[in-house]
Order: structure tokens, then C-alpha cells, then sequence
């Protein structure tokens, strides 16, 4: 002989703890299944024979729970259940041994600070702020094993959102931490980004065509930034016609007394060092080099040249008289 059995257990979440975050755990089924203190063992099947309609597209799991009848003596359980997804929870449904049928519900309800309040259902003790998760059971058992198993079955479920709420808080850090490396990346890419900021190696550029690109050329020398200073280093009259440039490709102004080509030439090109110059070079220089580079060949009536005329006619005179 069965007895239906139907109970209702709701936990209040701690702050800080998002839906998105609590949804992600109750639509991971693994995560789920191994949260629970007694499962043991489990593995994905294909939907068995004995399956409705309805549950025959949902996913399902064999599952193998160790439980501890009395001291001393514990057992093995197999069953299969199968998972079905909601927006705001997950349904399952247990098909054990001895008849024992369990449909479960966990729904996700509550109101963030940020969000509208919400009626509350009364006489269930729900909380009236803050996220909460709730548990239905609609439970067929064995009259003698009901007490039992429904007794292990909230011991075992108050463990396993225990569990379910630290690992909210884990993914709620990490995602946290994630986070603010992000911004931390981004604020330091949108700063050598920025045309404004002087960035290591960033371009002075403008992204957007229609602003006016910053004019690098628009003061090619010192004379022209400051134009308060003459090329001598003394201080001048600012001409009132000066202003300095607006933005764009407008050239700066330039003083005419400070142009290039009004520049005096002796200040073209600065003057010779004394002490690194050569003087110029004196008339007995110039004749001593050419003495050096061009030798002076003697004149033929010098000596060596006439004793030879003289021997060659001698020889020519003797040959005739012979």
C-alpha cells in the first residue's frame, strides 16, 4: 500500500548571489546530481520503455545512491530519473525501486534591490527580499518506508543546496575577478587609444575624420613656437598680430623678422672655431711646395754635359785622320 506524501522547503539565498548564477547550477544536471551526498555512481541513458510522453524527450540519468538504513548496515540504490529544464528551475522525476515515485521541482523566485518588488506566496514562510529557492516534492511511497525516506531525502536535499550556494559564491568570485581584469584591460587599451593621451608608441591620430587631426608640422622650429625670442636669445615685442593656431591644418604664425630668409647670412652658419682653424698660407709656403711637387731640371751648358761633348769630337777627329 503507497502514501502520498507533499512537502515544501524554502532556503533564502545570501546576498550576492545572482540568478544567473543559481539558474546556471540547477540546468547543470551532472553538477546537480553529484551535489548530492548519496549518489555514488550515474551516467546518461537513453528514456526507457516505461517513459510518458512528456518525459520521453527529456534527458535522463541512471543513478546509484548509498544509503544507510540503520547503524551499521547500508545498501545500494539504482533508479533512473529524468531532468527537465525550466526558465526559473528544473524538474525531475525518480523511478526507484518498491514503487517509490518522486517528482521534484526547484524553482527560483525572489527579488533582487535593483528589481520590482513581488507578491509572496503566504503560510510557506517566503522571504520578502533577497532571492530564494524553493522545493517541491510529490512523493509515492510505501507506507511503511515513508517516514524513511522522507527523512533522508530533506537531509540529503539541505545538503546539497548547501552545497549549491557555496559554489554560487565560487562562480560569483570568479566571475567577479573576471570582471575587473576586464575593465582593468580595457581602461588600459582606451588609454594609449586615446589621441589624447601621450601613449608609448601611439600615434597622434585622430579616428574620427570629421575632428581635426593634430598639425605636427604646424611649428617647425623653435623660433617659430616662441616668438617672443629673437635669434640672439633676446627677449622681443609679442606682434600683436600673432595668435596661435586653432586646431586643423592651419599653419602657425610666423614673424616675417624671423623668417629664414630674412635671417642674417652670418647667422646662417656658425662662425669658425680659432682654435680648431688653419691660418692661411704665406707666398714661402706656396713656393716651398711647389719645390717639393715640381723638381727643377738643370740647364745643358752646366758641367757634366761638356766633357762629353768635347770627348765625342775628339773620337770624330781622330777617325778622319785614320
Amino acid at each position: 500500500m503507497s502514501k502520498r506524501t507533499v512537502f515544501t522547503t524554502i532556503t533564502a539565498l545570501p546576498a550576492g548571489i545572482t540568478r544567473e548564477t543559481v539558474t546556471e547550477t540547477l540546468h547543470n544536471h551532472f553538477e546537480m546530481i553529484d551535489l548530492n551526498p548519496l549518489v555514488i555512481e550515474r551516467h546518461p541513458i537513453k528514456a526507457p520503455r516505461k517513459a510518458s510522453p512528456e518525459e520521453f524527450h527529456s534527458i535522463w540519468y541512471h543513478v546509484v545512491d548509498k544509503i544507510n538504513y540503520f547503524p551499521g548496515y547500508t545498501g545500494r540504490t539504482e533508479f533512473d530519473v529524468c531532468f527537465h529544464d525550466l526558465n526559473n528551475g528544473l524538474q525531475t522525476h525518480v523511478y526507484a525501486p518498491l514503487g517509490l515515485d518522486i517528482k521534484d521541482k526547484w524553482t527560483l523566485g525572489g527579488t533582487l534591490p535593483h528589481e520590482p518588488k513581488e507578491p509572496v506566496e503566504i503560510g510557506l514562510g517566503v522571504p520578502k527580499d533577497g532571492l530564494w529557492l524553493r522545493e517541491d516534492v510529490d512523493m509515492r511511497c510505501n507506507i511503511v518506508a515513508t517516514s524513511f525516506v522522507k527523512k533522508t531525502l530533506k537531509k540529503a536535499h539541505g545538503t546539497l543546496v548547501e552545497r549549491l550556494v557555496e559554489k554560487a559564491h565560487i562562480r560569483e568570485t570568479e566571475l567577479h575577478n573576471h570582471r575587473l581584469g576586464e575593465q582593468h584591460s580595457n581602461s588600459i587599451l582606451s588609454y594609449y587609444s586615446d589621441p589624447r593621451s601621450p601613449g608609448m608608441g601611439t600615434p597622434m591620430h585622430s579616428p574620427n575624420p570629421s575632428q581635426p587631426m593634430h598639425n605636427v608640422n604646424a611649428y617647425p622650429n623653435a623660433m617659430q613656437v616662441h616668438p617672443s625670442l629673437d635669434h640672439r636669445g633676446s627677449l622681443g615685442k609679442v606682434p600683436n598680430s600673432y595668435s596661435p593656431p586653432t586646431g586643423g591644418m592651419q599653419q602657425a604664425f610666423v614673424d616675417p623678422r624671423y623668417s629664414q630668409s630674412t635671417l642674417d647670412s652670418r647667422y646662417s652658419q656658425p662662425p669658425p672655431d680659432p682654435r680648431y682653424s688653419q691660418p692661411p698660407m704665406q707666398s714661402q709656403d706656396v713656393r716651398m711646395m711647389d719645390q717639393a711637387y715640381n723638381p727643377v731640371e738643370l740647364p745643358s751648358s752646366t758641367a757634366p754635359s761638356k766633357p762629353r761633348t768635347v770627348e765625342l769630337d775628339s773620337l770624330s777627329a781622330q777617325s778622319r785622320r785614320s
